[in-house]
């Protein structure tokens, strides 16, 4: 498109409007804009992953910073622990809160497993808990879907554990 432009001595000047300019430039800043977007996305993605990431971890901490805890904070409770990891008898009542004091121990492993937080967990509490005959009992029941749902994964990675500790006993 044309446009006559007339400045005060007469002589009349035309200029010429190159769309196809204008639309490379618009394209050119329009590619750099979607670039830095992209870049500022990436760099938001991977903070968030980090927040994320640290939420989960310190939420299973928190979980099992949470069991611990009852036990330190109940005597009556600790007792119950130490009497059904023994194997002690216990009344239906207590045995009923020993399997759902392990039930939750167990839970929180599982999470942990199922969402790839587990080497926060200290692994060896678990073969020290399967040792014990009231958690090898316990075990025995959960891990055959007869207590609580466990993953399946979770399940056959403890069996490994179960299995490994078994074979090291027997070769000492």
């Amino acid at each position: 498109m044309a446009q006559l432009n007339a400045d005060p001595l007469g002589v009349t000047e035309v200029t010429v409007i190159n769309w196809e300019a204008i639309g490379a430039i618009g394209e050119v800043v329009g590619a750099i804009a979607v670039v830095i977007t992209l870049l500022y996305l990436s760099v938001q993605l991977r903070q968030n992953s980090r927040v994320i990431e640290h939420s989960v971890h310190r939420g299973v901490f928190q979980d099992a910073s949470d069991w611990v805890y009852k036990l330190v904070e109940d005597p009556q409770l600790a007792e119950l622990y130490r009497a059904g990891m023994n194997g002690e008898d216990l009344s239906s009542t207590d045995r009923l809160r020993f399997s759902m004091l392990l039930g939750q121990l167990f839970g929180h492993w599982n999470h942990a497993y199922s969402i790839g937080a587990f080497h926060i967990v200290d692994n060896a509490q678990i073969p020290g808990v399967l040792a014990r005959p009231g958690g090898a009992a316990y075990w025995k029941r959960a891990s055959s879907g007869g207590v609580i749902s466990l993953d399946p994964e979770f399940v056959a990675y403890v069996n490994r554990i179960v299995a490994n500790t078994n074979a090291a006993s027997r070769d000492a």
